[in-house]
């Protein structure tokens, strides 16, 4: 009797074996800010990932779900653990959304407006991600602002460079903040993951190799 390995299950050897390409949603584990408005208990860091103020799409204007630095701190860096290595390609920022825009000095200018992000896969050493501008707040629901990326990394460092503040008169004062960020991308696989890989890719070229086992009975 002939037993034949058929070429779908082979494929279905292979499909069981390889990680999953899509890209997904990726919502950081833990977040770190270099510097954090200590007072009356609001502006945690954590509400810079735990979807406060968030619906739908939408950041709401309670600065109760934002943070926000320090006064006088205009420049701070904020590091996201992403709890494993993507291959990410975008990023979705809602900026500090507490203020009326068409008001003088209004608070609304503590939201980013120049920004630098780098990506890490230890934690240690960070390369440069991209660079770039966002816009302010509006003071109604605010929908994210979408930032294409080309990085590895679990760790992603974001360093903020300017505000809306500064230029104004009350630059020395002022504070810097954002409502939420999130990011998107595949996961990479970790090494016993691609040694799995590599052991269902060897079964299955050894199986085609083979064309027939004979069985024999009694």
């Amino acid at each position: 009797m002939r037993i034949h390995i058929a070429p779908t299950m082979a494929a279905s050897l292979m499909l069981c074996c390889t990680p999953s390409a899509l890209a997904a949603t990726i919502v950081p584990v833990k977040v770190t800010a270099s510097d954090t408005f200590s007072l009356f208990g609001q502006y945690k860091q954590e509400n810079l990932i735990n979807g406060s103020g968030l619906s739908v799409g939408l950041h709401d204007s309670n600065f109760a779900n934002m943070w926000m630095t320090n006064l006088g701190v205009n420049q701070a860096s904020i590091l996201f653990d992403l709890g494993s290595t993507y291959r990410l390609d975008g990023a979705n920022i809602w900026n500090y959304n507490f203020g009326n825009p068409a008001e003088f000095q209004s608070t609304i200018l503590r939201g980013v407006k120049d920004f630098r992000l780098l990506a890490s896969s230890s934690g240690v050493s960070f390369a440069p991600a991209i660079e770039g501008r966002l816009a302010i707040g509006t003071g109604q629901p605010l929908a994210a602002q979408t930032i294409q990326l080309n990085a590895v990394g679990r760790y992603l460092r974001f360093e903020i460079l300017t505000n809306y503040g500064q230029g104004t008169y009350a630059e020395q004062d002022w504070n810097s903040g954002l409502s939420e960020v999130r990011f998107s991308g595949t996961a990479v696989p970790e090494p016993a993951t691609w040694t799995m890989l590599l052991g269902g890719f060897a079964f299955v070229g050894a199986a085609s190799r083979r064309k027939s086992t004979d069985v024999k009975y009694a």
